[in-house]
């Protein structure tokens, strides 16, 4: 192995450790609340919304051509989707029975399901650059980390009661789920 070799394996498994610590941080803790209730908070949309909106007018100053980013159109519409749908709901557009429901309901889905993924892989790869070094093993070993993760965070909301009480969830200022065990006392 040469020294070349050595370094750029080096390089790859940085790239690796890296996105393995930093794509399950952001994912397990929606998912653990999800778990909990049942439902992503709007605190979560929020930052979803904030970080797309920042990172779509950080790339409106960066010419499509910059190597650290290359951001183009139709990954700026992405980024725009959690506006469209802030927009739509403050409108008003999502009445059981108003005509454009539908498009909210469409603009929410397109958010859940496009954004966030693609807003990890901008933040990533702003973070990391390298991340394209990483081999095809790696990424799909990536992936997993990240599935099994979140499955963790949300099995863990679901569960929560088994290891957290009501008081570890008042004292941490979060609502108090229903089915949580109460402190025991007698200590």
């Amino acid at each position: 192995m040469t020294q070349k070799d050595d370094d750029e394996g080096r390089a790859e498994a940085k790239v690796f450790v890296i996105s393995a610590i930093a794509l399950p941080a952001a994912t397990a803790n929606a998912a653990f609340w999800y778990g909990v209730f049942g439902q992503i908070f709007f605190t979560y949309l929020f930052y979803v919304w904030i970080a797309a909106t920042a990172a779509l007018l950080a790339s409106l100053f960066i010419p499509l051509e910059t190597p650290l980013l290359k951001l183009p159109w139709g990954g700026r519409f992405i980024l725009a989707l959690p506006t469209v749908w802030l927009l739509l709901d403050i409108f008003e557009a999502y009445r059981p029975n108003a005509p454009g429901a539908w498009a909210l309901w469409m603009v929410t889905l397109a958010s859940a399901f496009l954004t966030f993924p693609y807003l990890l892989h901008v933040a990533i790869v702003t973070v990391v650059p390298d991340i394209d070094r990483l081999n095809t093993k790696l990424r799909v070993a990536l992936l997993v980390i990240v599935l099994v993760m979140a499955t963790s965070g949300f099995m863990l909301g679901r569960n929560h009661f088994l290891f957290l009480t009501c008081d570890n969830f008042k004292v941490g200022g979060h609502d108090i789920p229903a089915n949580c065990r109460k402190a025991e006392t007698g200590y």
